[in-house]
């Protein structure tokens, strides 16, 4: 706790901004290939820890964060819609033999992988991008895509928000 409070005067000056900060983060985490490199989740679970403290309204933290997932989702499916050009024989990494094997897997597992794929954080970023280029329906898409964020944002902000109330007991029990 002695960290959060070094944070608190800090804290006190991002304000609302912070709201945004979060929305930027969960954005940038599922844009395809820059959220494999971005620890968005850690950062969110530690966005509900400072809820817990009092420094933001986890109610207003889930939509932001789920907001945020939402559009980067959107971001790389529309960017897989247009990404079959990277596709060569000649490629090492981006073959078409693998473009025919993602179209055909989903054809099988589109809405399931959207769905799981957002509380798997290696694909988490790849899932849409692959959606796009296998041309997944749209609106299967999105109603997977915002079903998806808004469990996901549940789930980890409540996550840190659980775990900072359990850092005060921890402490007093100590």
């Amino acid at each position: 706790m002695d960290f959060i409070n070094l944070l608190a005067p800090t804290l006190e000056h991002v304000g609302r901004l912070g709201y945004w900060l979060i929305l930027l983060i969960s954005f940038a985490e599922s844009i395809a290939f820059v959220g494999t490199i971005l620890p968005g989740t850690t950062l969110v679970v530690f966005a509900g820890l400072l809820a817990s403290q009092g420094h933001f309204n986890i109610i207003n933290l889930i939509w932001f964060a789920a907001a945020g997932a939402i559009l980067g989702d959107g971001l790389s499916y529309f960017l897989g819609t247009r990404g079959k050009d990277f596709f060569k024989n000649e490629n090492k990494l981006l073959k078409l033999s693998h473009l025919e094997k993602g179209e055909e897997f989903f054809k099988k597992h589109g809405p399931k992988s959207v769905f799981l794929g957002r509380f798997i954080g290696f694909i988490r970023p790849i899932i849409p991008f692959v959606a796009g280029l296998s041309k997944m329906d749209k609106w299967t898409f999105l109603f997977w895509n915002v079903s998806s964020a808004v469990l996901w944002a549940v789930f980890y902000l409540l996550i840190g928000y659980f775990f900072g109330g359990a850092i005060d007991t921890i402490g007093k029990a100590l």
